[in-house]
């Protein structure tokens, strides 16, 4: 069954591996469950979150949009163990978010986007302070992440998706904690291909999304199906659109659909139909996870120019950064060698229910780059970023202790392990690992394979384009991997590697005999020095773990962060 925006009225969740949650799941939220209704209390601290609020003072508005709603009850609720964490708007800042949203009052928002706006400050499980402060982001009953920034001048302060603003921490309710905003945040109902729509200024754009199918991707949020064991499966799309207003076509001289299609035929070389080439200029604009603007530029410390696969198959566009300007409309440059594009800020880092939508200020025109220097994070895939909770999926900043998830059922992986099996009972056959302050690696994680003797695993790269490459790989070595440095028991992670399965592009590498010191850390070494890709596309990359230890020593495990392509001119 396949869930867009529509559905939403009737089904809520929360995305935590294959975990959903619906208004009928009694162990989450149950909106007709409240076990102090109708009771009178004395003591604060032994009311729910609902009734502690009404009866406190100063949250009468959202108290009011709690029963408006339909959602009193279930932040009333406290079976099965279940608490929550409550944003609470005082009333100066339901006031404020009505007269955002263009009314006087609650009634005149409708009931279900109300609903919304709860889910949306609500989170499962109570948060106290001392956890809070150290926390990144946390996920909500609609299934959005709360992005969270500490106020390091105001103590007990902190900023929420950078819009609603905690003033009180932590106060006490029956069933959880409630924090207390001075500003509410807007919830997400839109999705990209609303964003598009409802902005009123990109009619060309939304009309290519129509003919190619694209509206439909765009405008989805969660899949849900069952896999062999009949377990359900809830699957979350993430996107990020690169729009193309009406006016910036027409700077380009396009001033309908039908003239951005004579243009693509008429700038054709390849002697694609209308429609073939239809689909590749739109699936150019659009990349298959959520990046901000900030994350498309370049990496503290590396190249000043990324570059980046998109939708269409083998189309890859170029980010430049300029590191030292002061205005951020000029910072980063899309195709800085062609037809170059910049991001307008005040039409980009829009937020959608399932990714984001920036506005370039040039139509951005298909074009094959120069070989530039790929860094490919072996995490950033959606099929891992679905199983990962949110808050732990590549953070901002390392984790203070080591968070594990398996993902070998992540369809990025085909893998086998081996006959023998592994000692190592630290991790799954195939885990996401998050990175301490011990480990500087790429985004805070890394990719653990425990797939003992002869196990091997293929994964698809980003798109190369085609040219000579230097390949290297950022691995982590652990205290627990000194045997596989000193090769005092095996061969030190030796491992066979090949690119789509060509035996010209094989090699063997043990990485962790490069090992330079015993401080455990990211290191680096080099897995070919010359391969060639005489075709711009993405490829098979696998390997073999051919060290025996793999299945008889506890300690071992191949750990990567990333892997570089590095140009040879």
């Amino acid at each position: 069954m396949k869930m867009t925006m529509k559905w939403l009225c009737a089904a809520f969740f929360i995305l935590h591996s294959s975990f959903f949650v619906s208004s009928c799941d009694k162990d989450v939220i149950d909106i007709n469950s409240d076990p102090f209704k109708d009771q009178t209390y004395t003591n604060t601290l032994v009311s729910p979150i609902s009734t502690f609020l009404g009866e406190q003072g100063g949250y009468d508005e959202y108290v009011n949009a709690l029963r408006y709603s339909g959602m009193f009850d279930a932040l009333n609720q406290s079976s099965s163990g279940v608490s929550f964490t409550a944003f609470v708007p005082t009333n100066d800042a339901m006031k404020a978010f009505y007269k955002r949203r263009g009314v006087d009052s609650l009634r005149q928002l409708e009931a279900e986007y109300m609903r919304q706006f709860i889910l949306y400050h609500t989170v499962k499980d109570s948060i106290l302070p001392d956890a809070f402060v150290l926390k990144k982001s946390v996920q909500n009953l609609s299934g959005d992440e709360i992005k969270i920034e500490i106020d390091s001048v105001h103590a007990g302060e902190a900023t929420l998706n950078g819009e609603g603003r905690v003033m009180e921490m932590g106060l006490s309710a029956f069933n959880g904690k409630v924090y207390v905003l001075s500003s509410a945040m807007t919830p997400l109902v839109e999705t990209i291909y609303d964003r598009v729509v409802n902005g009123g200024t990109s009619s060309i754009m939304a009309e290519a999304l129509r003919a190619t199918g694209w509206d439909k991707k765009l405008s989805t949020v969660v899949d849900t199906t069952f896999n062999e064991e009949r377990q359900r499966v809830v699957t979350h799309y993430y996107y990020t659109l690169l729009n193309v207003s009406d006016a910036t076509f027409g700077k380009a001289g396009i001033g309908s659909f039908d003239q951005l299609k004579t243009r693509l035929k008429n700038d054709d070389q390849q002697g694609l139909t209308e429609d073939s080439l239809l689909r590749e200029y739109v699936g150019y604009h659009i990349l298959l996870n959520q990046y901000a603007t900030s994350d498309l530029g370049a990496i503290s410390g590396s190249e000043v120019t990324r570059i980046w696969s998109t939708a269409a198959t083998n189309q890859v566009f170029t980010v430049t950064t300029d590191t030292l300007a002061t205005d951020e409309a000029k910072k980063y440059t899309l195709n800085a060698s062609a037809q170059q594009a910049l991001f307008v800020p005040t039409a980009s880092n829009v937020l959608a229910k399932n990714g984001y939508v920036h506005e370039l200020d040039g139509w951005l025109p298909i074009w094959e780059p120069e070989q530039t220097t790929v860094l490919w994070d072996v995490a950033d895939y959606t099929d891992i970023k679905n199983i990962v909770e949110t808050e732990y999926y590549q953070p901002a900043e390392p984790t203070s202790s080591e968070q594990r998830y398996r993902v070998a059922n992540a369809t990025c992986f085909e893998y086998e392990a081996g006959e023998s099996g592994s000692k190592n009972t630290s991790y799954s056959d195939i885990d996401y690992v998050t990175c301490t302050n011990k480990f500087k690696a790429n985004n805070n994680d890394r990719i653990v394979f425990n797939l003992g003797y002869m196990g091997s695993v293929s994964m698809k790269t980003p798109t190369i384009v085609r040219g000579k490459y230097r390949v290297e790989i950022d691995f982590v070595y652990t205290s627990s991997q000194s045997f596989m440095r000193t090769q005092s028991d095996g061969n030190g992670g030796l491992l066979k590697i090949s690119f789509d399965d060509d035996a010209d592009q094989t090699t063997f590498k043990a990485p962790y005999t490069t090992v330079s010191s015993i401080q455990q850390g990211v290191y680096n070494t080099t897995l070919y020095d010359e391969v060639e890709f005489p075709q711009t596309a993405s490829h098979k990359f696998s390997f073999t773990i051919l060290d025996p230890a793999a299945s008889t020593n506890k300690g071992f495990s191949i750990q990567i962060d990333c892997i570089r392509f590095v140009p040879i001119k």
